[in-house]
């Protein structure tokens, strides 16, 4: 009887230090919470994880030449509610405001002095994201279907993506005249938005370039500190 109280002793002392190494294994460690949808959980204290989306590499919709881009150059402001593929979007972005020569940082755009003024949004049914060229990422802004919201003309609302080109004027402090910066605004503005008419015409999409947006609204909604949007161009397959 003695033996067996012994062995059972024994047995327990050995459970209970696996328990206990099993635990101190554990100490530190952080499980994710099974609310976590997309990167982001809605429990307090849950690891949070902004939102962001990767794009492909800019090749889709490059197939025409230059002197066919600038023949089918269209201002249509009919545009359908179709999706557009994800592969369009990273192309359409690129068009606007990418990098075309890594080494230098320097754009497919010109800008006065070099300043590279804009910081280019995307709005979608998901939400407004800021394009970040450099990683070819858009980053989430504001969650939810804010397109209706840049203008009050309908193909924003129609259209599946919009472009709203903003003007840092963070960035363009050489310019102590506030109205020389403005003019130069305004110049390097209609690069971008010629760009984006150039890529919709190879890519063979819709678009119209509007000045006629909400900018208070906007600039509210994107959180602007120092800035003004500039134009808006809503993006779609046409009629």
């Amino acid at each position: 009887m003695k033996k067996v109280f012994v062995l059972v002793l024994v047995i327990t002392l050995l459970a209970g230090g696996l328990q206990a190494q099993k635990r101190g294994n554990n100490k530190g460690s952080r499980s994710v919470p099974s609310s976590m949808v997309n990167g982001k959980s809605d429990e307090a204290g849950a690891l949070s994880i902004k939102d962001i989306r990767q794009l492909p590499p800019p090749v889709a919709g490059m197939e025409s030449t230059l002197k066919a881009a600038l023949e089918q150059r269209r201002t249509i402001r009919t545009i359908r509610e179709e999706e557009m593929p994800i592969d369009l979007v990273s192309s359409l972005l690129w068009s606007a405001y990418g990098i075309n020569r890594e080494e230098q940082n320097l754009r497919v755009v010109p800008s006065a002095v070099n300043v590279q003024e804009f910081d280019i949004y995307l709005f979608d049914r998901q939400g407004i994201y800021l394009y970040d060229a450099q990683k070819n990422i858009l980053k989430m802004v504001l969650e939810g279907d804010h397109r209706a919201e840049i203008s009050g003309q309908k193909h924003f609302a129609q259209a599946p993506v919009s472009v709203v080109i903003v003007a840092n004027y963070d960035r363009m402090t050489v310019f102590k005249d506030e109205s020389v910066r403005d003019f130069y605004a305004a110049v390097d503005c209609g690069y971008v938005s010629q760009n984006i008419y150039l890529f919709c015409a190879s890519a063979k999409l819709a678009t119209v370039a509007c000045g006629a947006i909400n900018r208070d609204e906007l600039t509210k909604m994107m959180g602007i500190k120092n800035g003004k949007p500039m134009l808006a161009h809503p993006v779609g397959f046409g009629e």
